[in-house]
Parts: C-alpha cells; structure tokens; sequence
C-alpha cells in the first residue's frame, strides 16, 4: 500500500536508497518550491543569482517509472534516458527534429545507467538484471551484452577514445570490458562498498571511481592497477566528474560538500560547501547543507553542478551551478527530487529526468502532472 509519508510516497524508494541500486529522481526549473533559497560559499561568498522562469524547452513523457539515467550524445542531437521501466529510450534534444524516439527494451530489470560511443553511434546501459548492454543508438539493434557483476549495475562510463567501457556495480568492483571484443579486460576489487560512480580522465588512460566506502580512487585504465586514493570525504561519494583539461576531479558525497582536487597530487583545490547554515534560523540567507547527489563539470570546463536536497528531504531538490574554478557566479533553483543530470555538448543546456506527484509535492507551487519524465532546461 503506498501512503505519503514525510512528503514522499512510501511506495517509492528514496533518493538515498538509490545509490543502494534502488531508483533515481531528476530534477527540471522552478524558482518556487519547497524553499525560496539563497546560498553562500565559503571564501569568497557568491551572491546567488536565481534561476530565470521560462526556461525549460522541451518535456519528454515516454517512460512508464522512474529515471534513474540520463545522457546527452556527444554530437548533441540526441538524449537517452534510462528508467525502472526497463527500458532505455533515445529522443531529440531538439524536438523540431520530430525524430520518433526509439525504446530498446534489452533489459529484464530497471536501468540504472546509461552512456554514449564518442561517435554517437551507440549506447551502453547498465541495469539491476547485472547486465551491461551495448546496441545502436538508432536501429536498436544489439551488438553485445557483458556479463560478469553479481549485483546491480550502477555507473557506466565509455571511454573518450572509443575503445573501452568501465562499469561499477554494487558488488563493490569496477570492470573494464574492450569494445571490439566485448572482453572483460580487468575487475578491480579496491573498493570496500558499492561503486557509485565513474569518470574516464579526458585521454582515457585513468578512471576514478566514487563509493560508498567515502573514497575517491584513481586506477589506471589500461592495466587496472591502483594509483592512489583520495581520502577528502566523511561519507558516502555519490559522483564524480573529470574536468575537461583533465586536471582535476570534482567529488559529491552526502558529508554535503563537493570537493575539487588535483587529479595528480589530490591536492585539495577547494572544498565547496555552498551553503549558509545561518538559514536555519533566517531561510534569507542561505540553503541548509544537505546531501549531494550529483555533480557535473560542464563541457566547456567553465562550470560545475550540482544536485543537493536542502532541508526539505526527499521532496524537493536544489539544482546549484557555479564557476569551476573560482566559485564566482553562483546561480541555483529549487524543484522537485532530484539526483543525475547531464550537460549539453556546448554547456548551454541540462537534461534532467523528474518524478513528479501531486501526493507528497502538495507545498511545491508547480502545475505538472503525475508522471515520470525528462527536461531540457537552459543552464
């Protein structure tokens, strides 16, 4: 029986069991909800800028549950989204296109992740049947399945060059499968907890992976070998992002920080907290720190984003957005649960996949309907 609980639905499963390989929630653009929020960093103090209204573009309806995935092709035409539905769908990130979207239907359980070829060609998803699947992006027709986790799937990642695809699971390995072959190259077994999240360094030779185990571990690509650990965060590493020059690693965790570090040395850049716990008491001057569930380094390397919850728990999401490299410039908004996200090639856009309920979401001053979907909202 499904009964609202705290504004949410006990029948769906939380953005913290998630991460545990249950579900996912995206978000979209509102400036009303369940905060009117304003946010500070630590040194130097960024004066918020909110989110302008009118700015989502385009609203996709194709998926029948949840959304924990989705990913912009790198050529920018299209977006896949992967949900509990079992399915994976591909849609135009431009919907004058009137491309027909394509379902590939592959999997026996919820996807769970989803990432592009370099060439746009195909797509790689990760899913709780333990499976990945590889297949044409358009035709859907299937080229290999891999096979050797033996539990959920979490994070796929294929490698820039093309040649390679990393997969973590919450069987606490990360495995490398070789395209052409579709043969498992390595499994590294350094990590004590679920892997949550990977990201390739932008010439393919690293991987870093982020775990519940509250690590950040590097590994090189080709032999799978471990190269060092960072140790930054109190909790649980729920994503991880390589800058494009390929010199550091943004890291969120639900110790409600997101931390950027030196992807040679692990040296500390700046720990980004983004919040002012002043608004505990005075709701003017800042978002409480809460659990991250998302961050993204744009493509372009200006910025980066990030996806926390404020204090309203699982009913709502704050989307923040800020200068990589100086903190400057800091915008937010406030919506619906949220946890993945993926950039636009040119950095202009978000996609952002939403579970939206009128029971449990009564106090968020939004009109869209019951229904799983995904956004395109200008960034």
């Amino acid at each position: 029986m499904v009964r609202k609980h705290m504004g949410v639905l006990e029948g769906y499963p939380s953005r913290r069991d998630i991460l545990k390989g249950l579900a996912g929630f995206v978000i979209a653009v509102s400036l009303d909800g369940c905060a009117q929020a304003l946010s500070s960093t630590s040194n130097p103090t960024p004066i918020p800028t909110p989110h302008r209204p009118g700015s989502i573009l385009y609203t996709y309806r194709g998926h029948t549950a949840l959304i924990p995935a989705v990913a912009w092709s790198p050529n920018g035409k299209y977006i896949t989204s992967g949900s509990l539905d079992k399915t994976v769908q591909v849609w135009s990130a431009n919907p004058g296109d009137h491309f027909q979207p394509y379902i590939y239907r592959g999997h026996t359980a919820g996807v769970q992740a989803v990432t592009w070829s370099p060439d746009s060609n195909r797509v790689a998803s990760g899913s709780m049947d333990k499976t990945i699947q590889v297949w044409d992006a358009l035709s859907g027709e299937h080229i290999a399945i891999y096979a050797g986790h033996t539990d959920t799937v979490n994070t796929v990642a294929w490698s820039p060059d093309g040649n390679y695809i990393a997969t973590g699971a919450i069987d606490t390995t990360v495995r490398l499968w070789e395209v052409a072959t579709g043969k498992q190259m390595y499994v590294y077994r350094g990590h004590s907890a679920s892997v949550n999240s990977l990201v390739w360094s932008p010439d393919s030779q690293q991987i870093a992976s982020g775990s519940t185990d509250k690590t950040v571990q590097i590994l090189d690509a080709v032999s799978g070998n471990h190269r060092y650990t960072y140790h930054g965060h109190t909790g649980t590493v729920s994503s991880v992002s390589w800058s494009p020059d390929g010199k550091y690693i943004a890291s969120g965790s639900w110790d409600k920080t997101v931390q950027v570090w030196n992807a040679v040395t692990g040296a500390m850049l700046y720990t980004y907290e983004g919040y002012n716990v002043k608004a505990a008491v005075n709701p003017a001057k800042g978002v409480l720190p809460d659990l991250i569930f998302a961050v993204a380094w744009s493509p372009d390397g200006k910025r980066i984003a990030a996806i926390t919850q404020v204090y309203c728990g699982d009913d709502c999401a704050v989307m923040l957005v800020w200068d990589a490299y100086n903190q400057k410039n800091f915008t937010f908004w406030v919506d619906e649960p949220a946890l993945a996200m993926a950039w636009s090639p040119d950095s202009t856009r978000l996609v952002t996949s939403i579970f939206n309920s009128e029971q449990g979401t009564e106090h968020l001053n939004v009109q869209s309907p019951d229904g799983y979907f995904a956004q395109i909202s200008l960034a």
